[in-house]
């Protein structure tokens, strides 16, 4: 999961949501700093109403404590269709190594009924979390991100547990929540630990890591960690079969490793051994897939000579790297994401020279756009029937006209550069390569990687409106809209914001060309646009994006390229000759040359044009 947002995240269940005056008065009560607070939040799972604290944190990030007037959302919104919370989860503000299901594992934990039984029933939390998003301020009109590299993840979780603990006295405080350790404590558990620690001067690492263990069959044991991701470290799982060891005692081991390896920053790698209970000497080997949920990097500890592992242990391993799997390919998107969205300035400029030039006028406005005089070809070759058909389907396109060439020349100056994805394309897409065709897209309002990424998810969803595989009434706005696939020059719609679970999202038509697509695992398609609610859009070819030669077969000149010439040169002809003072005898002789040069230029390109409404024609 991302933890460009979010480097660690904690909470403190609530049998209600505390009020924001209460909030702030514990904390100040513990020598907090107060730097600001927010009463109101239009996406309370990403930061509902809350508090922001000093802190002295190299990097400069803060701590974030906002107040979620629901209860923990164990599934972290990844079962059905995306909602808020698949958003806010996407963006690390649950735990940025957080899992789904890692509520109801704490609850399993057999310490966890004499620890906190009232926070099964919990109905709001308090999130502690530590913020690397750096807003604007006067002195820094644009928000930036604190640096990753000189964080220190121990300094982090420390100051967010005793944060949280100042919380001990609060009426409506439950239990304390590591999402990322899947850990529960009591309130006066978690302030226990944190004054040990103190007293003895090593790390919390009770509060910060679970460790679990139980039979495999019956003669396998195993015991494991969670939560060392929050340190920037490997868990640890011991597998065994030696009836010398017992999973108590092999606890004991594990948790004085752990305290070990923070405490003196001990680096353990695969090859490395140990000993362990009755000098058994284990060896680590680093597997990047666990042998239980959730899925983690761990050092898998096995003892030298033992015999191979039973296969429930590889099942569970199996199942951890489907998940692990999921959340690298979110992971990857994001980064590609982030890699464009920080060029789209230079992809503008790109784009603009591009409109500007021949490539853009042969390639891309005679091959989207009909022009004026194929009608002319089509009345005197066609029945005045097949006539009127054929240009009323052709009309969908959009008539050349100096309008529309305005209409695009604007957005060299105008228009923004917008990363869509697909929704449904034509389905002569994929064998006519180099040809403008019809599509539909959706394109996030906000060009942020998670907007961008849930358009995609919510694409897939419409999809399956349109194709009839979901119930249209559950999405009444969205079935209306993709109903209706026929090509709308410039249309552009938002889908109902109830729809979308708050999304911004329009629904957009538009003219693509396959040979200028993205290469395979780009997930986006580059658009230029006008911004607002309506104005006209472009693809942008890939070269032009990348600032490379195009390949030759992709920039052949249009369908109707030879027959929008004609109508340029006809144009020209009439412009000169409204700007020439015609008088006498030459005059009248150099208009009547222009005149029959024209009626000559308009037969010899009736008969091209003639070829292209035929080539036309057998295509339908």
């Amino acid at each position: 999961m991302t933890q460009a947002f979010f480097s660690q995240c904690i909470a403190v269940l609530c049998s209600e949501a505390p009020g924001l005056a209460e909030l702030r008065h514990m904390l100040e009560r513990d020598g907090y700093t107060i730097k600001a607070d927010e009463d109101v939040s239009n996406w309370p799972e990403m930061q509902g109403a809350g508090l922001t604290l000093a802190t002295d944190f190299e990097n400069g990030a803060s701590c974030w404590v906002d107040i979620c007037d629901f209860p923990w959302p164990d599934d972290l919104g990844v079962t059905g269709e995306p909602t808020l919370v698949t958003g806010a989860h996407m963006m690390g503000s649950f735990g940025p190594f957080a899992h789904p299901g890692a509520f109801d594992r704490a609850l399993q934990a057999p310490g966890y009924q004499s620890a906190a039984p009232e926070a099964r029933h919990h109905r709001a939390f308090v999130r502690f979390r530590v913020s690397n998003l750096m807003p604007a301020t006067p002195e820094t009109p644009e928000a930036s991100f604190a640096s990753l590299e000189n964080a220190n993840p121990a300094w982090e979780i420390g100051y967010l547990l005793r944060a949280a603990a100042a919380l001990r006295d609060l009426p409506v405080a439950l239990a304390y929540f590591n999402p990322n350790s899947e850990l529960l404590l009591s309130m006066q558990g978690l302030a226990a630990i944190l004054t040990h620690s103190f007293e003895v001067k090593t790390f919390p690492v009770e509060a910060v890591c679970r460790v679990r263990g139980c039979p495999v069959d019956d003669t396998w044991s195993f015991v494991d960690s969670v939560g060392m991701s929050q340190l920037g470290l490997r868990d640890h799982e011991f597998a065994w079969a030696d009836v010398q060891v017992s999973r108590q005692e092999q606890f004991q081991f594990l948790m004085g490793l752990l305290h070990y390896q923070i405490d003196e920053a001990a680096p353990m790698a695969t090859g490395h051994t140990t000993d362990g209970p009755h000098n058994k000497r284990w060896r680590a080997e680093e597997r990047l897939m666990p042998c239980m949920d959730p899925p983690r990097k761990v050092l898998h500890w096995t003892i030298d000579g033992a015999p191979p592992e039973p296969a429930a242990l590889a099942l569970h391993s199996a199942n951890a790297k489907q998940q692990d799997e999921e959340s690298a390919l979110i992971d990857e998107l994001s980064a590609k994401l982030n890699h464009w969205l920080s060029q789209r300035e230079t992809i503008r400029l790109r784009a603009a020279a591009w409109l500007r030039s021949t490539e853009f006028l042969k390639c891309y406005y005679d091959d989207a756009h009909v022009p004026p005089a194929l009608k002319m070809v089509m009345d005197s070759e066609l029945s005045k029937k097949e006539a009127r058909e054929t240009w009323q389907n052709l009309q969908s396109l959009g008539q050349q006209s100096p309008a529309l060439w305005n209409q695009y020349q604007m957005l060299g100056s105008q228009g923004q550069v917008w990363f869509a994805v697909p929704l449904m394309v034509n389905p002569m897409f994929k064998k006519e390569v180099n040809t403008m065709l019809a599509c539909g897209v959706i394109v996030a309002m906000e060009q942020t990687p998670r907007d961008v990424i849930l358009a995609g998810v919510f694409s897939e969803a419409a999809y399956a409106t349109y194709c009839g595989e979901s119930d249209p009434k559950e999405h009444p706005g969205t079935a209306r809209m993709v109903a209706n696939d026929e090509f709308r020059l410039f249309y552009r719609e938002m889908f109902p914001l109830n729809e979308t679970q708050g999304l911004r999202l329009l629904y957009m038509s538009v003219m693509l060309r396959k040979s200028w697509m993205p290469p395979e695992g780009i997930p986006f398609i580059p658009l230029l646009a006008m911004p607002g609610p309506k104005g006209a859009v472009v693809q942008i070819p890939w070269h032009v994006v990348t600032g490379t030669p195009p390949l030759p077969e992709s920039v052949q000149p249009g369908r109707f390229a030879e027959v929008g010439e004609l109508d340029r040169q006809a144009d020209q002809i009439v412009a000169q000759s409204k700007q020439q003072r015609y008088g006498g005898f030459v005059g009248a002789l150099r208009y009547a040359w222009d005149t029959l040069m024209f009626i000559l230029s308009i037969l010899f390109w009736i008969g091209v044009a003639i070829g292209v409404v035929m080539a036309f024609m057998r295509d339908k």
